[in-house]
């Protein structure tokens, strides 16, 4: 394909997700359905397809969107939440897939008279639910953190841990138990080796690799590195059998609890939802719909049975466990669909001679269907269940519910006023979170046990990992002006709800974050001058009404006087690095010098 059919196909591909996406939105159909659909429509089995080859290529680029998506997941399940699960991990991740497997087994001999190997290889890939599907919807749904998706996510983490043995049995069933043999016990020791390699990378070289990136490398060595790592551990999870996903899974789950962990959230983000959506097109890309329509009868025989098993089997366990009517009903629709390891379950079985070719052309079009129909019952599931239940929803985002930044203070740096900020916040006990980007400043944070994270929130990518809008205040307490103007900036443009409050030098700084729209901003020269003159006036016997009466008249009019004092004075000031000349920073329509803006 020629550079200019490629920039062309990536521009319609954008501007049909846009239009799409606007219009499942407004339906209440979710992203999902609306890149499903932009990919049939896109694909090599449209009537005019704007890709022809490639889709394979594409999926498998798109899959890496679900590594990520995995890796994230990780981030978010810290290890004591892990332990705290094993309970829905073991107990409802185990009994979902061992009798999801037997029912759906069960039918497949009964009904359609299924060789039992056969029967059992398409039960044990079916019996798996998408990752990618499941957890985009509780994304969408902002339900990553409650109980349902707490259940999901067990059941999830379970099937990617058994992938491999399903993948070793395949052999067993093709060959007959008796001839074949079971897995090497070098292979086990790669895989034990695999796991152990993994946690001890992730848990103790990142970490220092991370800080070393951060301290040398800046946001962009550091964006690198987390994503260097992703891969890696996804690569060595791979070669030794096992899921891709489960490696990164392992890795963002042993950086959770890093003071890290915000800002990796926010540089993965973007990349993953981007790669995401290009696997869901991919998807929709190899829905030959032809052949779903000239399948349709099998199809509508064998498909709504299988969805049928999937969520009541869930259901009725999700409510022993006691997960409550509604959630068991949303955690059965959110596991429903096939998931995309069944394409390598049953392409390995086909390889085998497990699967004739009629029965492995039905199951992968029976997943890929699953992908296009799943999307809309679980969003018509959620809206019936929003209908039904008398408790009203709350309106937070995913990290909003993790517990936070809901309600909380924001303190962006921790030079020596966000310390002070930081400690009275601590003494009125207003629950806070502070960022800063100097690895010693951070060091200095621990020391005084201040809840302080490794971040740089001038980045709006950022703000959004965090759901700053959620935030009590965000009080701005860098020194670097530059950044200071861009925090304000980017608050303003995309969170014009969000509280700004900030501390800068001179009054037409004071001035320009002003109308920028800052909610609170303090001069620190003339109210430190004020300051200064208040004390020596009290040493000189001034009585304490007249101090107060001069102080007050200098403050009048907004510093009238000050203003106009004239720039006969002149001083060396600091400044922070980064921080921009006077000249590049000053606006056009700004008075001339003053004391208020001595440098």
């Amino acid at each position: 394909m020629d550079i200019d059919r490629i920039l062309l196909a990536v521009a319609v591909m954008i501007a049909a997700t846009v239009v799409a996406s606007s219009v499942a939105k407004k339906l209440n159909l979710g992203v999902t359905v609306a890149l499903l659909a932009v990919g049939m429509l896109l694909g090599p089995h449209s009537a005019k397809p704007l890709l022809t080859g490639h889709v394979e290529e594409l999926q498998t680029v798109g899959e890496i969107g679900v590594i990520l998506l995995l890796f994230l997941v990780g981030l978010d399940t810290q290890p004591h939440k892990l332990a705290s699960m094993r309970r829905l991990f073991l107990g409802l991740g185990t009994a979902q897939y061992l009798l999801t497997t037997i029912a759906i087994t069960g039918l497949l001999i009964a009904v359609h008279n299924v060789q039992w190997q056969s029967a059992l290889i398409v039960a044990l890939g079916l019996a798996m639910s998408s990752d990618a599907v499941a957890i985009s919807s509780l994304e969408e749904h902002a339900e990553t953190a409650s109980l349902r998706g707490q259940a999901v996510m067990a059941v999830v983490i379970y099937q990617n841990l058994v992938t491999i043995l399903v993948l070793a049995v395949i052999p067993v069933l093709a060959s007959g138990p008796a001839q074949a043999q079971l897995p090497a016990v070098s292979t086990m020791l790669e895989v034990c080796a695999a796991i152990s390699g993994v946690y001890l990378f992730a848990r103790y070289a990142l970490p220092k690799a991370l800080a070393f990136s951060a301290r040398r490398l800046g946001i962009e060595g550091f964006f690198l590195t987390i994503i260097a790592a992703i891969f890696a551990a996804a690569s060595i999870m791979d070669m030794v059998g096992l899921s891709s996903a489960l490696g990164a899974f392992m890795v963002g789950m042993l950086l959770s609890s890093s003071i890290f962990a915000d800002q990796i959230r926010a540089s993965v983000s973007s990349l993953k939802r981007v790669l995401l959506d290009v696997f869901f097109m991919a998807i929709g890309m190899s829905i030959n719909l032809r052949e779903v329509i000239a399948l349709g009868s099998q199809l509508l025989d064998y498909l709504p049975m299988l969805f049928l098993i999937k969520i009541v089997l869930v259901v009725v366990l999700a409510l022993v466990f006691r997960l409550g009517f509604r959630t068991s009903v949303l955690v059965g629709l959110l596991l429903a669909p096939f998931d995309e390891i069944g394409y390598v379950i049953f392409t390995s079985a086909h390889s085998s001679g497990l699967l004739p070719d009629q029965a492995y052309t039905l199951g992968l079009i029976g997943i890929s269907f699953s992908f296009m129909v799943s999307p809309v019952m679980i969003n018509v599931g959620y809206q019936l269940a929003d209908r039904l239940s008398k408790a009203p929803k709350p309106d937070l985002p995913r990290k909003a519910l993790n517990g936070s930044i809901h309600n909380q203070v924001i303190v962006v740096g921790y030079s020596y006023v966000g310390r002070v900020i930081c400690m009275i916040l601590e003494r009125a006990n207003v629950p806070y979170l502070a960022f800063e980007r100097s690895l010693d400043r951070l060091a200095e944070a621990k020391k005084s046990k201040h809840k302080v994270h490794y971040g740089d929130v001038t980045d709006p990518t950022m703000m959004g990992a965090l759901a700053i809008s959620h935030a009590r205040i965000v009080i701005v307490t860098t020194r670097d002006y530059s950044a200071v103007k861009q925090v304000t900036g980017s608050l303003r443009q995309f969170y014009p709800s969000v509280k700004v409050i900030t501390a800068v030098p001179y009054l037409y700084q004071r001035d320009e974050l002003r109308q920028m729209g800052a909610a609170l901003v303090v001069a620190l020269t003339p109210e430190g001058t004020l300051s200064l003159g208040r004390s020596v006036l009290g040493e000189l016997g001034t009585k304490p009404h007249d101090i107060e009466t001069i102080i007050g008249s200098l403050r009048a009019d907004d510093y009238a006087l000050i203003r106009n004092v004239g720039d006969t004075v002149s001083e060396n000031v600091p400044t922070d690095a980064g921080a921009g000349k006077r000249a590049a920073s000053t606006p056009s329509h700004v008075s001339p010098p003053s004391i208020g803006r001595v440098k």
